[in-house]
């Protein structure tokens, strides 16, 4: 009696294990299929969005020409966008991804870092000049960014592409390695918001461009006399 009691209690602890780990399996089944689900939404949202800016402009283009050409509901906007503006980001973030990767690819090989930098910096002052009435806006909404979606995707993002480019600059000499490449990264990502922010509240007749031109030679060569 006492064996068919433990062959009773082996029997419901593996039957208890082996609910357990099917649950376990389903529960990330869906969860993987959710979560690939939302990123496929996501993406139709961004190209389209993309389509239709292209074709007719940002301005011109509505929430809901958006979601009707991308055959979702403007619920299912609400759930990934808060606004237009976001979509945008993702957008401008997108088109500049693959240029972000070869840029990094090429200084890695040896192409020098900081050319490479101003040329990115100077891209950016260019869109936001050509973009004024929603720079303010687009700079704001960028820090809704969380650090798992850099982390995901990090050459859509300026600060993840800002620290890879220094650390490679670090690597090839051309700045002090010092200081921490996130540190260094903070510094120079904060001096392009506050140079853009500041240029959206008083427009300079010189520009974005050479108003931050100006900031990374302080960047590069400090602000005192040696």
């Amino acid at each position: 009696m006492p064996h068919c009691n433990a062959f009773g209690t082996l029997i419901n602890i593996m039957t208890m294990v082996y609910y357990y780990t099917l649950v376990t399996f389903v529960g990330r089944y869906f969860m993987a299929t959710q979560i690939e689900r939302r990123a496929k939404t996501r993406a139709k949202l961004r190209s389209t969005a993309r389509r239709l800016f292209d074709k007719h402009g940002f301005d011109a283009v509505s929430v809901d020409q958006i979601v009707t050409a991308a055959n979702v509901s403007k619920g299912t906007f609400y759930q990934y966008y808060e606004t237009k503006i976001e979509i945008l980001i993702d957008v401008v973030r997108d088109q500049g991804a693959e240029g972000n990767r070869q840029a990094l690819e090429a200084v890695a090989g040896g192409v020098p870092a900081i050319p490479v930098l101003e040329q990115y910096i100077e891209r950016l002052c260019s869109w936001f000049e050509a973009n004024e009435k929603i720079a303010e806006a687009v700079v704001l909404a960028s820090f809704k960014v969380s650090t798992e979606e850099v982390g995901a995707e990090p050459n859509n993002y300026t600060r993840a592409f800002l620290m890879s480019l220094l650390a490679l600059a670090q690597q090839q000499g051309s700045i002090r390695n010092d200081v921490p490449t996130c540190e260094l990264a903070k510094v120079l990502g904060g001096s392009l918001v506050a140079s853009v922010l500041w240029w959206c509240k008083d427009p300079q007749p010189s520009g974005l461009v050479e108003s931050m031109a100006c900031t990374l030679k302080v960047f590069f060569e400090g602000a005192k006399y040696e």
